[in-house]
C-alpha cells in the first residue's frame, strides 16, 4: 500500500464524511441572553425537548401526558439517538413489576442507598437529592412507560457477575435490576443488527406521535434564548443527512407529526420550558480533553456513531447562558462506562455489536471489523512496541484490570518528533498485530468491508518490516512505526509463546506464534461510550447556574446531565420522566412545582435488612435510628403473625447460577416446611444440595448449616436466603 498522508486521508474520505459531518459537527453559535423580545418565532410549544433519544422521548411523553404541547427537536434524520442503537439495557429498580413477578425485593430506599453509599467508586460522586428523586420516580416511571407501549423481555432481572464480585464495580446493585427491552416487533434499520434499543425508542416515539407531538428532525440546536433570566426558546440550524453517492436526504421511519421545514435556521419558543436531552459530550474532543487530556482525536470510534453523536451541544449552549457542570469527578474516573475495549478490531466503530451492511448508515461505517482472538495477537503502540498485558485488554476475562492496560498504553510513547529536545507523550493509536495463521484459524475474511483498509484502520503486508512501513498512524501521520522495533517485539513474543512465560507483561493466553505472512495491523483503540457527567441539575432535573440556583425554564436529563453516574437507559428514562413532569408544571417564574416525593403506591417492599455498608460496617443501620426501630417493630409483628401459619420468602443473589429463593412455612414460631421457589444451580451438583440442606434446616430450626460437599456456594446462598426469610418471620433477630 502506498504511503499516505493525513491530507490524503481527508481528501479521500471527503464525500463519505459529508453525511457524518452533518451528524456530528457542532456549530457553536452565540448565546442569546436578554434579546428574545426581538426574535421572530417560527414555531412554539409549551415544552421544547432537544434530542429524541433515551431521555428526550420519555421527557416529551411525560410533559405531553401532563397536558403540555410538545415539540421534539433532533439533529438526526430519525428518532432514537444512542438509545436506538444500544443493547436496550434497562437498569431500573425500586420494585418495578418485573421484579415483583420474579420475587425480587426492592424499594426506592434501597435504590437510593445503593447509589449514594461510598464504597463503590461510582456512587460516591452522586448528587444525593437527585438520586433521591430518581429513586422515588423509578418504579412510577417504569410503569408509565409500560403503559405507553414499552415491552420488556420476560426474563428474571439479574446482576452481572462482576457486580457481585467487586465492591468497586461499575454499578453497585445490591439486588437484581438489569433487564432488556423486547425489540421483536421492530426492525433496527439503523444498525442492521438485532440490538434491542429500538424496542425502547419505537414504542415511545409512536405513543408521542399518536398523542399529537410534533417532531422537527434534521435541525441541530445551536443556542438558547434567555430573557429576564428565563430561558424562552432555542435556535436550531438545518442539518440534512445525505449518504455518499446519494442526492436525497435520509427519511425518518415514521413521518406523521414531522414538521416539514428546510430553512437554514429556525427559532422555537418554549412557553413553559426547554429540556436538554442531547446525549452527552464524549464525542466532542475539545470538551472531553478538559477532563482527560489523553482522549485526543484518535478516540474517534464513539459508541453509537455514525448514527448518533455526543457532541456536547446541550452542555455548551447552557454553559454560555450561565449553567454549571455537575459531578465532574465522575467524568475522569475511568472505572466506568465512558471508555471500553472494542468488541472488534480493524474498523472505526468497534463498540458493541456494531453495524451490518443492512444499516442505513453503512456507507459511513464501511467495515464492522473482526472479533479478536487474544491467543493469536499482540497489541502495540505507534512505534511497534507492546504496551501492556493483552489479557487485561480482553474484558471478557479481566474486567477489573482493563484500565491497567489503558493507563499504561495511553502513556507508552515518549518521542521528540522534531528532534529539538522537546519530547511529547502520545497514547494512540494502538494496533493489533497478527498473522495469516490467526486469520485462517478464526475464519477471518480479511477483505475491505470486513476490515477497513480504505479508511486507514487496517494494513496488510507480506513481512513485518513491510507492515511497519505500511502502517500510517492516523491523526499522527508524522510518527512512523519502526520496522526494527516491530520485528524485535514479535521475536520476543514468539519466544514467550515457545517458553510458555511472558516475562515482559505476564500474558497467559500464549497460544500461537506470529510468524506466517501476510501480516496484519488492525485498529485497536478503546471506544468512548457513556457520558457520566454533565450539566448540574437539582431534584427536578432543572439546570443550576454557577451559584447553584435553578435557571428558570431550563431542564436537562440523560447523558447531558450530571448528578448520577450509572450505566443503562434506566436513569436516562427516569430523569427524562422527572424533567418532563417538572417542565410541564412550571410557575410564572419558570420554576418547577411538581412534587418529587415518593407516591406511596410505588413504595416497594421493606428492605432495611439489605442496606449493609459493605467493607465498612457489618451493620444494617445505626442503633437508635428510626430504621432500626421500624425493623424491630416489623420483626415483632412478624413473630406475632407467624403463629397463624404464614409463609415467608427470602432471596439470595449469590447462588452459583443466580438468585436462590426459599419459602418457609411457619406455625407456632417453628418452621414446618421449606420450598425452593427459584434457583439456577448447576444440574447434578448445586440443585441436588437443596434436599439435605432443607432436611438439616428443619431439624436445627436454624440457618447455621454445614455446607454440602461440592456445593459450597449453593449452600451459602441457601443459608442466606433462609436467614432473610426467618428474619421476616421474626424467628431470629437481624
Amino acid at each position: 500500500m502506498p504511503e499516505l498522508s493525513r491530507r490524503s486521508f481527508l481528501k479521500g474520505t471527503a464525500a463519505g464524511a459529508l453525511g457524518l459531518a452533518a451528524m456530528s459537527m457542532f456549530k457553536p453559535g452565540e448565546s442569546h441572553a436578554e434579546d428574545s423580545q426581538s426574535v421572530k418565532w417560527d414555531l412554539e410549544a409549551d415544552v421544547v425537548v432537544i434530542g429524541a433519544g433515551g431521555a428526550g422521548l420519555p421527557a416529551a411523553l411525560k410533559a405531553q401526558a401532563d397536558g403540555a404541547s410538545v415539540i421534539i427537536v433532533d439533529a438526526n434524520w430519525d428518532v432514537g439517538g444512542h438509545a436506538a442503537v444500544s443493547e436496550g439495557y434497562l437498569h431500573n429498580g425500586a420494585y418495578m413489576s418485573v421484579q415483583q413477578k420474579y420475587g425480587v425485593r426492592d424499594s426506592a430506599d434501597l435504590y437510593y442507598f445503593d447509589h449514594t453509599r461510598g464504597v463503590p467508586n461510582t456512587t460516591r460522586y452522586n448528587e444525593r437529592a437527585v438520586v433521591r428523586s430518581t429513586a422515588n420516580a423509578m418504579h412510577e416511571s417504569y410503569e408509565f412507560f409500560i403503559a405507553k407501549g414499552l415491552v420488556v423481555q420476560d426474563r428474571e432481572p439479574y446482576k452481572h457477575d462482576y457486580y457481585k464480585a467487586l465492591d468497586n464495580a461499575n454499578e453497585p446493585e445490591s439486588v437484581p435490576r438489569q433487564t432488556y427491552a423486547d425489540a421483536s416487533q421492530w426492525e433496527n434499520m439503523y444498525t442492521g443488527t438485532a440490538v434491542c434499543g429500538i424496542g425502547v425508542t419505537r414504542p415511545l416515539e409512536k405513543s408521542l406521535r399518536d398523542g399529537g407531538a410534533k417532531f422537527l428532525l434534521n435541525y441541530h440546536m445551536d443556542s438558547l434564548y434567555r430573557e429576564g433570566g428565563r430561558v424562552t426558546g432555542v435556535q436550531a440550524s438545518y442539518t440534512p443527512h445525505i449518504m455518499p453517492g446519494q442526492s436525497e436526504p435520509l427519511k425518518s421511519f415514521f413521518t406523521d407529526g414531522n414538521i416539514d421545514m428546510t430553512q437554514p435556521t429556525v427559532n422555537i419558543k418554549a412557553k413553559k420550558g426547554v429540556i436538554i436531552c442531547t446525549g452527552g459530550s464524549v464525542g466532542n474532543e475539545a470538551f472531553r480533553t478538559m477532563f482527560d487530556p489523553r482522549l485526543g482525536p484518535e478516540f474517534d470510534g464513539l459508541g453509537g456513531m455514525p448514527f448518533s453523536d455526543q457532541d456536547a451541544s446541550g452542555e455548551l449552549a447552557a454553559m454560555r447562558i450561565g449553567a454549571a457542570l455537575g459531578t465532574m469527578a465522575a467524568y475522569a474516573n475511568n472505572s466506568g462506562g465512558w471508555l471500553t475495549t472494542p468488541s472488534r478490531f480493524g474498523c472505526r466503530y468497534g463498540y458493541g455489536k456494531g453495524f451490518s451492511e443492512y444499516s442505513k448508515v453503512w456507507p459511513l461505517v464501511r467495515a464492522n471489523g473482526i472479533k479478536p482472538d487474544f491467543d493469536s495477537l499482540v497489541i502495540v503502540n505507534m512505534l511497534g512496541q507492546r504496551c501492556g498485558n493483552e489479557d487485561k485488554y480482553n474484558t471478557s476475562k479481566y474486567v477489573e484490570d482493563r484500565f491497567d492496560f489503558f493507563d499504561t498504553a495511553l502513556a507508552s510513547v515518549f518521542i521528540d518528533p522534531d528532534g529539538d529536545g522537546n519530547a511529547q507523550c502520545f497514547g494512540g493509536p494502538l494496533w493489533a498485530i497478527f498473522d495469516a495463521g490467526a486469520a485462517e484459524r478464526n475464519d477471518w475474511n480479511m477483505v475491505q468491508g470486513v476490515v477497513d483498509y480504505e479508511g486507514g484502520y487496517a494494513f496488510k503486508a507480506d513481512t513485518l518490516e513491510e507492515l511497519a512501513k505500511a502502517v500510517i498512524n492516523k491523526y499522527y501521520e508524522n510518527i512512523h512505526m519502526d520496522p526494527a522495533i516491530l520485528v524485535e517485539t514479535i521475536r520476543r513474543y514468539n519466544a514467550a509463546v515457545e517458553a510458555g512465560v511472558d516475562d515482559d507483561w505476564g500474558k497467559k493466553s500464549l497460544g500461537y506464534k506470529i510468524e506466517k505472512g501476510p501480516f496484519y495491523a488492525l485498529w485497536a483503540m478503546p471506544s468512548l461510550h457513556d457520558t457520566l457527567a454533565g450539566l448540574r441539575v437539582n431534584k427536578d432535573y432543572q439546570v443550576l447556574d454557577l451559584d447553584a440556583k435553578p435557571i428558570p425554564g431550563l431542564f436537562c436529563a440523560g447523558e447531558s446531565s450530571g448528578a448520577m453516574r450509572i450505566h443503562g437507559l434506566g436513569r436516562c428514562m427516569t430523569g427524562g420522566y422527572i424533567a418532563g413532569r417538572a417542565a410541564a408544571s412550571v410557575d410564572e417564574n419558570g420554576l418547577a412545582t411538581a412534587s418529587t416525593d415518593l407516591d406511596p403506591k410505588f413504595a416497594g417492599m421493606e428492605t432495611n435488612d439489605l442496606t449493609v455498608i459493605r467493607n465498612r460496617y457489618d451493620v444494617t443501620f445505626m442503633p437508635g435510628s428510626e430504621a432500626a426501630a421500624k425493623a424491630a417493630a416489623d420483626s415483632a409483628v412478624g413473630a406475632a403473625e407467624s403463629k397463624a401459619g404464614d409463609t415467608y420468602v427470602g432471596t439470595s443473589d449469590n447462588g452459583m447460577g443466580g438468585p436462590v429463593q426459599v419459602q418457609i412455612s411457619v406455625n407456632d414460631k417453628k418452621i414446618t416446611d421449606i420450598k425452593i421457589l427459584k434457583q439456577s444451580e448447576t444440574p447434578g451438583i448445586g440443585d441436588v444440595a437443596f434436599e439435605p440442606l432443607i432436611k438439616s434446616a428443619l431439624e436445627k430450626q436454624s440457618p447455621e448449616l454445614d455446607a454440602v460437599t461440592g456445593a459450597t456456594i449453593t449452600s451459602k446462598a441457601f443459608c442466606e436466603a433462609l436467614t432473610k426469610a426467618m428474619v421476616k418471620a421474626g424467628l431470629i433477630a437481624q
